[in-house]
């Protein structure tokens, strides 16, 4: 069954050993290099990838900030748009006031001066007819000039009576 056979188990070792040492000379630094490489590419990848994301981090606390920023912006548009809305809405309603108020002096005046006119327009014919009832009256014909005399008379008794 089994045989020692110390030959065999010698020129085992011997040729184990030249196996191992070829391998450590020729095929070990070629793979230990592969590994460094290796190592250091996933170093670098996971370096690199703390950054980026180090990066994207900063970029969103920025961006968030910007986006703050111009939130409170819009915020002071709007509520500068409402205080200009309501001084606009003022000055329209003062203007609107203002030429109400006109309106109403210049009705207010027109009325002044139908109202003269109708008075003026009244005394005259009441003249009129005064001086035709008192030259019924007096049955003779009244002259122009004792016309217009008795008017301007009447109408100066007219005047200080009202007043």
């Amino acid at each position: 069954m089994l045989e020692f056979e110390p030959g065999l188990m010698i020129w085992t070792v011997v040729s184990f050993g030249l196996l191992v040492l070829l391998l450590y000379k020729v095929a070990l630094p070629p793979i230990l290099s592969l590994l460094a490489q290796r190592e250091k590419m996933i170093a670098d990848s996971i370096e690199q990838t703390m950054k980026n994301q180090k990066r994207s981090e900063d970029l969103m606390a920025e961006y968030r900030e910007k986006l703050n920023q111009i939130n409170q912006k819009a915020d002071r548009m709007i509520e500068e748009s409402k205080k200009d809305g309501e001084k606009l809405k003022a000055e329209i309603l003062e203007r609107a006031e203002k030429q109400a108020g006109l309106i109403a002096e210049r009705a207010s005046q027109d009325i002044a001066r139908e109202r003269d006119k109708i008075i003026a327009e009244v005394r005259r014919s009441t003249a009129e007819l005064v001086a035709l009832a008192a030259g019924k009256v007096l049955r003779k014909t009244i002259s122009p000039e004792d016309n217009r005399r008795l008017i301007e008379e009447s109408m100066k008794e007219a005047v200080s009576t009202k007043d």
